[in-house]
């Protein structure tokens, strides 16, 4: 949408006529009409929207990193109970394929965190509403 000055009717600001400046309250003139309307910036457009919407972006990011680490949660458990069982009776051999494989899921969960970060650095420099809608991040380990 846009804005558009009629004398008669006043000016229209995406679809609603104003008879007044709506910051202002004072009666339209040429003069503030064509000051309103070359300072015009849509409210979807906005640096507020923007940084809503960036906001936004970053915690489903968040969101969907929880999500997915939680989900895999049971192997790091997993993991952890091998190494404790190879501690308490196993070999050498054992104990260090339980460490080894430990330390693979851990390392798994980090990099995920590591595309996480990546991501909300991407969606730090995005500067507007099309970019930021384009933007896709998927959590997976």
């Amino acid at each position: 949408m846009s804005c558009e000055y009629f004398a008669d009717k006043g000016m229209k600001i995406e679809g609603n006529y104003w008879l007044v400046h709506p910051q202002t309250g004072e009666a339209w003139d040429e003069e503030s009409a064509a000051a309103f309307i070359a300072g015009y910036q849509p409210p979807h457009l906005s640096e507020e929207a923007i940084a809503a919407r960036k906001d936004e972006l970053v915690g489903e990011i968040k969101r969907a990193v929880y999500d997915c680490l939680e989900a895999q949660l049971w192997r790091v458990t997993k993991a952890q109970e091998r190494v404790q069982l190879a501690q308490l009776g196993g070999s050498e051999a054992e104990q260090a394929a339980a460490v080894a494989a430990l330390q693979a899921e851990l390392a798994k969960r980090e990099a995920l965190r590591q595309k996480s970060d990546e991501a909300e650095l991407e969606v730090a420099e995005l500067t507007s509403i099309e970019a930021i809608d384009a933007f896709s991040f998927t959590a997976e380990l």
